[in-house]
């Protein structure tokens, strides 16, 4: 099945991607002093393998961005981090005197391992913390925060959107990578993502006091701006 090349979270990836690559190559002078690797021709070459990966799986679902699919799952993403970040600054607030706690809860339900890179743009972690979070939030624990004042219509969000993200879960299973991903394109595209993610990571820490630049390596803002 070509779950890859029909999908619109796919193809919205891919165009984040291309967007990315082309502001690493306008800034690789500045950049090249960051890493040994990471000169003009491979900025060069990184843009071409973009291009030409979208010219062969994507040039007939470029108006995917379009459809109404595209737009559901956008419209899950960003309030699914909303929630997620409503409810983690709730509960530090309330629970800043049990240090225990706080590392436990977040352990459990998936900020100590996904909220970095949900955060800063990476939908598959995000698409990983919100089925985290729905599986390993409790009864006992959601009551103790909600006493403190959170109100329980924020889990209810928050678990609202990881059951709408099952409709696209064969996206974000494709953007892993796994072995069973034998199709060239689904592997190109997922090895493209997770190299683009790399230099993301790395140029969001060198622009920290960048926002402007920031934003333009930021995968959440850019899908956003699509």
């Amino acid at each position: 099945m070509e779950t890859l090349t029909i999908c619109p979270t796919s193809t919205a990836t891919i165009l984040a991607c291309q967007k990315i690559a082309k502001t690493f190559k306008e800034n690789i002078y500045e950049l090249s002093n960051l890493r040994s690797e990471w000169d003009p021709e491979y900025a060069t070459s990184l843009t071409v393998w973009v291009d030409d990966t979208i010219e062969k799986h994507y040039s007939d679902t470029l108006d995917s961005l379009e459809d109404e699919r595209y737009r559901q799952w956008h419209e899950i993403m960003i309030a699914g981090l909303q929630h997620l970040k409503v409810l983690r600054a709730s509960v530090k607030v309330d629970f800043k005197h049990d240090k225990e706690f706080l590392k436990d809860f977040f352990k459990k339900v998936g900020y100590t391992d996904y909220f970095s890179d949900a955060k800063n743009g990476d939908h598959l972690c995000l698409y990983k913390f919100l089925k985290t979070f729905a599986e390993n939030m409790d009864e006992a624990t959601r009551q103790k925060i909600v006493e403190k004042g959170t109100l329980d219509s924020l889990f209810d969000k928050i678990l609202t959107c990881s059951n709408r993200v099952n409709d696209f879960e064969d996206c974000f299973i494709a953007l892993e990578g796994e072995n069973k991903l034998d199709n060239y394109g689904k592997n190109e595209v997922a090895q493209i993502y997770e190299t683009i993610q790399d230099i993301c990571r790395i140029a969001i820490a060198y622009y920290q006091f960048d926002p402007a630049m920031r934003s333009k390596f930021s995968y959440y803002k850019v899908l956003v701006n699509l």
